[in-house]
């Protein structure tokens, strides 16, 4: 019971409640995704297992080409601005998708991290 000058207490949040992320912050959290992918595939492509196929010079390619893209975007301000930078990042989730063991699986890792990241915007 509370006297009249104690305000109404706010109900705790409750756990299962996420706090909704601003464009600007879930931006960041995809370029930084991409950016880690970025890295994995540049590992994968100057390591010695490297296999100079139309395939992964293909995936390798995309993959600098989503880069530039997201570079070239501002930070959204809007949920518009945050929609486009997720469609940047669209082929990057297309083109790597786990198909084998070995190499390739930390990009894959890394990709399923952007994947979290993209669907939350």
């Amino acid at each position: 019971m509370r006297d009249a000058d104690t305000p109404p207490q706010e109900p705790a949040e409750r756990p299962y409640t996420r706090p909704r992320l601003t464009p600007r912050h879930q931006a960041a959290l995809i370029r930084t995704a991409a950016a880690e992918v970025c890295e994995r595939v540049r590992q994968w492509q100057s390591s010695p297992g490297w296999q100079d196929t139309p395939m992964n010079a293909h995936r390798y390619q995309a993959t600098m080409k989503v880069v530039v893209a997201l570079d070239a975007l501002p930070d959204p301000q809007t949920a518009e601005d945050l929609a486009r930078l997720v469609e940047a990042v669209k082929p990057l989730l297309a083109e790597w998708r786990p198909s084998r063991p070995g190499r390739e699986q930390p990009i894959f890792v890394a990709v399923e991290r952007l994947r979290t990241a993209s669907a939350k915007a």
